[in-house]
């Protein structure tokens, strides 16, 4: 339902005031997730918008009419305040959500399976280190890789790896393996 141009100045001002209200339905199904409305009804407003700045260029014949003209604009951007603050809190409100969920899941602690030393150990390691107050400079892929490279080293050496500890050293924490001389048989 637009407006037509061939209208008298009351007629217009009527028909827009109607406009403005079906505008403002369309708006607040929107925000309420009316999945008819599914985006939010911006050209209508913009061709709203367009429309009451035609008529604000035009000078009422009377009082009256010049009257129900500054109240429809005074509707009109009091309506579009709003709706453009409640698409900046849903916008920022869906970014926060984002943000969030991405240190959700860059925070996540790995469940260890059952005898996975390296996943038991990055556990604690994970541990002590929020302990520290700091956060885990690796994920469980390159701390897996660090110790199996670690227990190599040491095991091409003649030693034998038991196992790991996690040390707590002041603000530093550090994975140290345990290791028993000789080869095992």
């Amino acid at each position: 339902m637009y407006p037509s141009g061939g209208m008298s100045a009351p007629d217009l001002v009527g028909e827009l005031e109607r406009w403005l209200v079906e505008l403002a339905r369309k708006w607040e199904r929107f925000f309420a997730g009316d999945r008819q409305v599914a985006v939010p009804p911006e050209r209508e407003r913009m061709a709203l918008e367009r429309r009451l700045q035609e008529l604000s260029r035009t000078e009422p014949p009377t009082a009256g009419e010049r009257f129900r003209m500054e109240q429809l604009l005074h509707r009109f951007a009091t309506h579009n305040q709003l709706w453009q603050r409640q698409l900046r809190e849903r916008e920022e409100a869906r970014q926060s959500a984002s943000a969030r969920r991405a240190l959700n899941e860059s925070t996540a602690r790995p469940v260890p399976e059952a005898g996975d030393e390296y996943a038991e150990v990055f556990s604690r390691y994970l541990e002590a280190v929020g302990r520290a107050g700091k956060a885990a400079p690796v994920g469980l892929d390159g701390f897996r890789d660090a110790l199996e490279q670690q227990r190599r080293k040491i095991e091409s050496s003649g030693a034998l790896v038991e196992g790991f500890d996690v040390v707590a050293d002041g603000g530093n924490v550090r994975v140290r393996a345990r290791v028993r001389r000789g080869r095992q048989a």
